[in-house]
């Protein structure tokens, strides 16, 4: 039997249990997905910014408000804090060409902003394909902890917290 796929758009987020995929597609965004192998409890949030930059609701489009909410998800659903892991990808710097620096480095202030809480919250990264100029293609396995990153005109990266 198939595994059920879920498409998570940008300033969106989900958290799974058992066996799902979470599948995502970025450029200058992260998506961090935060996952506890152990519970087999996983979510992705699919960030477009590192903090908000005016009054906005919109919980999982900042790295400053989706990375809290997706930890308290996960908890939420069966995850334990000792369990829980960090995958990352994207961070592209798709906006090179562009001669506003806020905009041009902004795949750069994401990553940044997305390891810097992640810190905060003691949750440790492993498994990272940020930066470089082209997007990316993300498929998680939630049961396994395997991940796949496909990136624009490159072989294809994979990776699990094992």
């Amino acid at each position: 039997m198939a595994k059920e796929v879920l498409l998570i758009k940008m300033a969106e987020m989900t958290v799974v249990k058992n066996s799902k995929l979470l599948k995502t597609t970025l450029g200058s965004c992260v998506g961090i997905i935060l996952h506890d192998g152990e519970n087999n409890v996983g979510g992705l949030a699919h960030i477009l910014l590192p903090e908000p930059i005016r009054q906005d609701n919109s919980v999982g489009k900042y790295a400053e408000t989706a990375i809290p909410a997706l930890y308290e998800r996960v908890l939420k659903r069966g995850g334990f804090k000792k369990n829980i892991r960090a995958y990352l990808a994207g961070g592209a710097n798709m906006f090179k060409w562009s001669s506003d620096k806020k905009i041009a480095t902004v795949g750069q202030k994401n990553i940044a902003a997305v390891k810097r809480i992640l810190g905060e919250l003691q949750i440790p990264i492993v498994f990272e394909d940020t930066g470089g100029e082209c997007g990316r293609t993300v498929l998680f396995d939630n049961a396994s902890g395997e991940i796949q990153v496909k990136t624009l005109g490159q072989p294809l990266a994979a990776g699990s917290a094992a």
